[in-house]
């Protein structure tokens, strides 16, 4: 079983706005009001919840550690995931705390704002994980060490600890940087217990206080893999993916896949699941990060976000062309 542990929100998009708003007080202005000719979209979110739907679409046991509220956006989540076939014994219905939620907002250069309410994700505790759903895992991806203030960073290294005790390949994605961003001092007494560590330039030169350029993701790279991780992964958007093993000098890339992006949300955290799906089948990081790289193509091509995951048949095609 794959074990996906990180946030799942529910995003609202407004999306190809031909100019952002200008704040003029509380009344409705010509430049204060702006008219969306596409409507409202409601969306999968959530590094965890993106990810274990996508590996339920790819055919994957998949289980997801999250959190929601007890309000109807919390239904219209459990339900989509639950219909995937995504296991949900480990997604805590919050009696108190409401969905986690993200308004975007992006005109037509694709600039995004963001408003966040973290709700549930702030209040799970490592407690809230049931002991049966890890000790069933073959694969686990940490992926919300910013969201989950309860386990950072003691819980996130017993789970770790144990996953690893047990045989499972072990994941590390240290986004998103926000609030107060992961640093290479927080997790280096965790690294050595981690297989893949992921993330993107933009959380890499942070931890790492590098640029995000490719030499800078280079040297970030190096500083992880010389902490004790078995494998850094970069991913650099539409250019792609950086791949480098403990033992290589240098990174390696891996291209992209060119399609006509449709919306960049969920291309990251899709990317993970295709990743460690085919790292769980046998291939070389490489060549997990070019399906992975196809997974995350194929969601960013559909105008339904996370929720047009792809089957597995739909990515090999696109992976082996």
């Amino acid at each position: 079983m794959f074990l996906m542990i990180g946030s799942t929100t529910l995003d609202l998009l407004n999306r190809d706005i031909h100019a952002m708003p200008t704040l003029r007080g509380d009344e409705f202005t010509v430049d204060s009001l702006v008219f969306c000719e596409e409507p409202l979209q409601m969306l999968l979110g959530g590094n965890g919840g993106i990810a274990a739907y996508a590996l339920a679409r790819l055919g994957a046991t998949v289980g997801l550690g999250s959190a929601l509220g007890q309000d109807p956006a919390g239904d219209l989540l459990h339900g989509w995931l639950h219909d995937a076939g995504v296991e949900t014994r480990g997604l805590l219905r919050h009696p108190t705390a409401a969905t986690p939620t993200t308004t975007l907002i992006s005109d037509r250069a694709r600039n995004r704002l963001a408003f966040h309410h973290a709700g549930a994700s702030h209040a799970y505790m490592p407690a809230d994980l049931p002991v049966d759903l890890l000790r069933q895992t073959q694969v686990l991806l940490i992926a919300a060490f910013t969201l989950f203030r309860h386990w950072r960073p003691q819980g996130f290294a017993q789970l770790l600890t144990q996953a690893k005790a047990q045989g499972a390949i072990t994941a590390l994605d240290i986004g998103p940087a926000i609030g107060q961003p992961v640093t290479l001092a927080e997790i280096a007494a965790s690294l050595p217990q981690v297989d893949y560590f992921m993330c993107n330039a933009h959380e890499l030169a942070i931890c790492c206080g590098v640029d995000e350029t490719l030499a800078g993701s280079a040297a970030g790279m190096a500083q992880v893999l010389a902490a004790g991780v078995g494998c850094a992964v970069t991913k650099r958007g539409a250019e792609g993916a950086l791949v480098q093993l403990r033992d290589q000098a240098t990174p390696i890339a891996v291209p992209s896949f060119p399609v006509a992006a449709h919306t960049t949300i969920g291309a990251g955290d899709s990317f993970n699941a295709g990743f460690l799906y085919a790292i769980a089948q046998g291939e070389t990081p490489v060549a997990a990060a070019r399906f992975g790289n196809a997974v995350a193509a194929l969601v960013v091509a559909s105008a339904q976000g996370a929720l047009g995951a792809p089957t597995l048949p739909a990515v090999e095609v696109l992976w082996r062309s």
